[in-house]
């Protein structure tokens, strides 16, 4: 056979392989992300939001992404760990001599500028070898449908850090479930929440325009806001912010703040709360925020007639009868109720008014005691 006739049946049967590889049916991992692992899926109301978790050498690079095109990334948390360096040691040998971080070399990451108002922030536990780098890897990946990230690049001063443990958890959430758009009335529903970014998000925002949202939810529940990635315009030289984001409940200001956080919380006192971003410019090379909202409790429920609440928080009621009197399905004169992803464990309608002691006994109801009950009550009369 000549050259010329082996080479082309060699390149004929290649891609009749070719082809027959493209057409046979291929097993596709669903429930393991490239490089980490898919937490349970959250339902959103426009698909599901995937949650990432895993853990990786500092030293080597990350790789965030999101199976969906139409999803983009956001960090939930972020940290550097000096004593897990077993992460590294699994990667490479050249990682086995590492030696136990000294306490004095690394510090944890804390934002010391002051927050005005009713907010919730990490507090430090004490450990010398933990630094958060949400704020990094927010400027890095946040907003994006896959990044890489390196951490001696990233993150500032990390180039000095021994190799060591980075624990992650991303989120990545369809694009369809965050609102663009100022000037909104958003409706808070318990056990659901939502997603808000600044218009511009994550590449830059705009300002000369009037930006705000209103937040309301059911009476005896309270509002929260995560701001998951928090990027404006930082304070003046005298501490003062051009750019500002501010909430308030009512006449009450929970939150006035400018710069880059992440992860700062803000809780309302009542069922109602606003939120306003002012900027300056017409346009500002930053990424402006990302925030989560959801509601805290349960809605406000009324005692039952014949009793008054003794006791009540975001998460219980306790209700009691007034004295001589009982509540008929128990006949206790204390009912708690517990609050449950936004509900009651027993609704309004099914609480039922207190009753009085009948001749020392616990009564039912009037209309529902029984043949032998009514005798023992004519024998004691």
């Amino acid at each position: 056979m000549a050259p010329e006739t082996t080479t082309l049946t060699s390149l004929l049967v290649l891609l009749l392989m070719a082809i027959a590889a493209c057409s046979s049916p291929r097993i596709i991992a669903t429930t393991q992300a490239p490089f980490g692992r898919i937490l349970k899926p959250v339902k959103l109301h426009e698909g599901y939001m995937e949650v990432v978790q895993e853990q990786r050498c500092s030293h080597a690079l990350l790789r965030l992404t999101c199976r969906s095109l139409k999803a983009f990334i956001f960090i939930l948390e972020a940290e550097y760990h000096a004593n897990h360096t077993e992460l590294c040691m699994k990667e490479s040998k050249k990682f086995e001599n590492i030696k136990i971080l000294q306490k004095d070399s690394v510090r944890r990451w804390k934002d010391t500028r002051h927050l005005k108002g009713n907010y919730i922030f990490d507090e430090e536990d004490g450990e010398m070898d933990i630094v958060d780098i949400r704020s990094s890897l927010n400027r890095r990946c946040s907003g994006q449908k896959h990044c890489r990230y390196n951490i001696t690049i990233d993150h500032p001063s990390a180039n000095s850090w021994i190799p060591g443990g980075i624990l992650l958890k991303y989120a990545c959430i369809p694009e369809g479930a965050v609102r663009r758009y100022c000037n909104q009335k958003v409706k808070v529903i318990a056990g659901e929440g939502g997603y808000i970014n600044t218009p511009g998000y994550p590449l830059y925002y705009v300002g000369n325009i009037t930006c705000g949202w209103t937040f309301v939810t059911l009476p005896g529940q309270r509002i929260v806001l995560t701001f998951h990635d928090l990027n404006i315009l930082g304070p003046q030289a005298n501490g003062s912010c051009v750019d500002i984001v501010r909430a308030r409940d009512g006449d009450r200001i929970l939150l006035e703040f400018c710069g880059t956080a992440a992860g700062v919380q803000v809780v309302s006192n009542t069922n109602l709360l606003t939120l306003d971003f002012v900027a300056s410019k017409r346009f500002h090379n930053a990424r402006g925020f990302l925030l989560h909202y959801q509601a805290l409790g349960c809605p406000e429920i009324s005692p039952p007639n014949g009793s008054y609440m003794s006791n009540g928080t975001l998460t219980s009621r306790t209700f009691l009868c007034k004295s001589g009197s009982v509540f008929p399905d128990s006949g206790d004169r204390k009912r708690t109720l517990e609050c449950k992803n936004g509900k009651w464990n027993e609704t309004a309608t099914r609480l039922p008014d207190c009753i009085e002691l009948y001749f020392g006994y616990k009564a039912k109801s009037k209309f529902m005691l029984d043949d032998s009950y009514e005798k023992e009550l004519k024998e004691v009369s």
